[in-house]
């Protein structure tokens, strides 16, 4: 009985001491964890902090510039300020070198200018131009050549006379225009094909017997036709003759 108490006294210490021993890892792995936890926090701060910081550092770097050339802004105005001497001595050559090209600019525009002063205007003559004649040359006069003969005791009752005509006009119508000119009495009928002429300055057919009568000749040839359809032509002779 000694001895199994004794065992079961060493077991129960036994475990008493795995539990302890089991505790005391479970609190050192807790502790671990948390450590590691921390330490990861601190990491990312640490982080964050050099990302905020990596981007300040480009602000500042860029003001540095400007920075830089306020101040090479401020030296050079006290370099002015202090040498007058050196500015006005470089400035005099720019000022040298400009003077020739507004010289030349003055000559170009001068000579530009001038040019219209000095050529010539041509008068412009306000005369009219002359317009081309429009009247037409007078066409020549067409002209036949007329006598009217009588009987033997009265001869000539128009001399042969030249007398203008129109175009399209026949015997018959040459005829009544000259004697009405002349003041020549004709006594006639019909037209056209029927135009007939009885009398000429009171002197009738048959006056001188039964065969006596006017009859008429162009160009020295008898009539066919009746003298109301007989055209003239420019140059005819036209004969009006008593027959006894």
């Amino acid at each position: 009985m000694k001895k199994w108490m004794k065992g079961s006294a060493i077991l129960s210490l036994l475990f008493v001491l795995f539990s302890l021993v089991g505790c005391s890892s479970n609190e050192q792995t807790t502790k671990e964890t948390t450590k590691e936890e921390k330490t990861v926090q601190v990491e990312k701060q640490n982080e964050e902090e050099k990302k905020e910081e990596a981007k300040v550092e480009p602000s500042s770097e860029q003001n540095k510039p400007t920075d830089s050339s306020t101040v090479a802004s401020e030296e050079k105005k006290e370099n002015l300020s202090t040498s007058p001497t050196s500015t006005s001595k470089q400035t005099s050559p720019s000022n040298q070198q400009q003077t020739p090209a507004t010289k030349t600019n003055t000559a170009v525009t001068t000579n530009k200018s001038s040019t219209p002063t000095t050529t010539p205007q041509t008068p412009t003559s306000t005369t009219p131009a002359s317009k081309p004649s429009t009247t037409a040359t007078p066409k020549p006069a067409t002209t036949v050549t007329l006598s009217i003969v009588g009987p033997k005791d009265r001869g000539n009752i128009v001399a042969a006379t030249k007398v203008s005509f129109n175009e399209g006009d026949t015997i018959y119508d040459i005829i009544l225009a000259t004697a009405k000119k002349n003041g020549i009495v004709i006594d006639s009928r019909g037209s056209g094909a029927t135009a007939y002429i009885e009398g000429i300055d009171n002197i009738y057919e048959f006056d001188y017997g039964p065969k006596s009568g006017w009859v008429f000749e162009q160009n020295e040839i008898s009539l066919t036709k009746s003298i109301g359809v007989t055209k003239i032509k420019d140059g005819d002779r036209i004969e009006c003759i008593y027959t006894e």
